[in-house]
């Protein structure tokens, strides 16, 4: 079932033909203002087969990650609702709204997200553990801006021209793949997104890159090429670093990545790696608060590695440089077989 204007919606809970155990049906959000906190992740997800859905919101503030997640049955979803979280698709493609209602995590917020570029469909990807597990899903991004309110601790923030990238995917797909490094890198600036995934195997060899340089214009210019020197420390957190992209229309832009400028967006606080399609119940819902000052709250520490971080880009272009603000995604695998090593530019 690809990602298209007609299926924008979430499965419903019976799910499409045929569907395999595993199978899911998720949406993700970020909203952030630039590069300062709070900066905020909210997804949802159905699995039609095992007749579950849940979802999560987690709110990065400057030493707090609020997490809650929630989970029911897919049967009594109604497709929209899980617990406090609910969405709707007003028009596919364009606009969504999303709604949290006030709930013990301290966390609420309504949510317009409308689009700012087209999306950017990516090619199916196939995933293999090296055991014979093989899972393929669809994968599809768009830029967007937003209009509403966030509230942490009763303290309630107007998000009217804040900026956030959607993502889509369905399918199956294990939580790891024997990957060495995974980017997935949302570079907000005014007039464009810098949108891909970029994977590595642990010989680092390029395993899949995929994305394009989506204009507020409607113009779509497929990224060709990647070059990439990243820090790492021995915990797995990255300062950044700087990546260097050519695309399909010739340009050439270099990404200097200030991943320092928050520290949190850690994942498993939204329930990856494992707790997203497991069995909670009808009615779950729980919430925790991590301190980000806490020396032993690092990547390679967490039960599951996979970071947004919220980041800040400076875009340089023909001698012109342009400050911007987004999602800076990385996980860099525990296997102590593999050493992230840079890559050149791209010809």
């Amino acid at each position: 079932m690809p990602l298209t204007t007609a299926v924008d919606d979430p499965v419903t809970a019976h799910g499409p033909p045929g569907a395999a155990a595993g199978w899911f049906d998720r949406f993700y959000f970020n909203a952030h203002r630039g590069a300062a906190t709070p900066y905020l992740l909210v997804g949802a997800g159905v699995y039609p087969v095992e007749g579950r859905a849940d979802g999560y919101a987690v709110a990065v503030t400057g030493a707090t990650q609020i997490n809650l997640r929630t989970a029911t049955t897919a049967t009594a979803t109604g497709n929209t609702t899980i617990g406090p979280l609910s969405w709707a698709v007003v028009e596919p493609l364009r606009e969504w709204r999303l709604r949290l209602e006030p709930n013990p995590s301290g966390l609420a917020f309504e949510l317009h997200w409308t689009a700012r570029t087209e999306p950017w469909e990516c090619r199916p990807i196939t995933l293999d553990d090296g055991r014979g597990q093989v899972m393929t899903f669809d994968h599809a991004f768009q830029s967007g801006r937003y209009r509403g309110w966030l509230e942490v601790d009763g303290r309630r923030t107007d998000v009217t021209g804040w900026t956030g990238q959607r993502d889509r995917s369905r399918g199956r797909r294990m939580a790891t793949a024997r990957q060495g490094l995974h980017l997935w890198v949302q570079a907000q600036f005014a007039d464009e997104c810098v949108a891909f995934l970029y994977d590595l195997d642990r010989s680092n060899r390029p395993t899949l890159l995929d994305g394009a340089v989506l204009g507020t214009d409607g113009s779509v210019d497929p990224i060709v090429g990647l070059g990439h020197i990243l820090a790492f420390d021995e915990c797995l957190e990255t300062t950044g670093g700087r990546l260097t992209l050519r695309t399909e229309r010739g340009r050439r832009l270099t990404l200097d990545v200030d991943a320092a400028a928050s520290r949190g967006g850690f994942l498993g606080g939204a329930g990856y790696g494992g707790w997203q399609g497991a069995d909670h119940g009808p009615a779950h819902l729980e919430h925790d608060r991590w301190d980000l000052r806490d020396p032993e709250l690092v990547p390679r520490a967490l039960h599951y590695p996979l970071t947004d971080r919220l980041a800040a880009f400076t875009r340089h272009e023909d001698g012109r440089a342009e400050r911007g603000a987004g999602i800076f995604e990385f996980a860099h695998s525990r296997s102590p077989a593999y050493r992230y090593r840079c890559a050149p530019d791209p010809r």
